[in-house]
């Protein structure tokens, strides 16, 4: 069984309105995501995680809190095969709103957390997603 490696980020903007998240759709397969994406030769997560968000909804400057980082593991089949992939996840805040780019992503949101929760397809993002979102509300309290 091959084993894969990606990374990503949660991505967030505080607005006046409250806190918003960047989901995504994915061309391929059309679930919501973050932006994430398998680690290139050289790379280490948080390279991959950022080159991820560049290319695919045009987040050049990401600020990642260094308090928080999370991640998922699951199997998939490709091409017959069973895959073992783990993701790593960093949170970060963007002032950039971004664009769909490359062609990868067919769509993207900034929503509040609840319409943010209820659009990722996969359980284990929504949990990931609350926990970066319990981990702000205690960074706030505390600062």
């Amino acid at each position: 069984m091959p084993d894969e490696r990606a990374s990503g980020m949660i991505l967030f903007r505080d607005q006046p309105t409250g806190r918003l998240y960047l989901v995504i759709k994915s061309r391929i397969g059309g679930h919501w995501g973050f932006p994430k994406g398998r680690l290139e030769p050289g790379e280490d997560a948080i390279e991959a995680a950022r080159r991820e968000v560049a290319e695919e909804v045009g987040i050049r400057h990401p600020r990642v809190d260094p308090g928080f980082v999370d991640g998922l593991a699951y199997r998939f089949v490709r091409n017959h095969e069973v895959v073992s992939k783990t993701v790593t996840l960093y949170l970060a805040s963007a002032d950039e709103p971004g664009a769909v780019g490359g062609d990868e992503v067919e769509a993207m949101e900034w929503l509040p957390l609840p319409d943010a929760v209820n659009r990722l397809t996969h359980p284990e993002q929504r949990a990931v997603l609350l926990r970066a979102e319990a981990y702000l509300q205690s960074a706030r309290r505390e600062g």
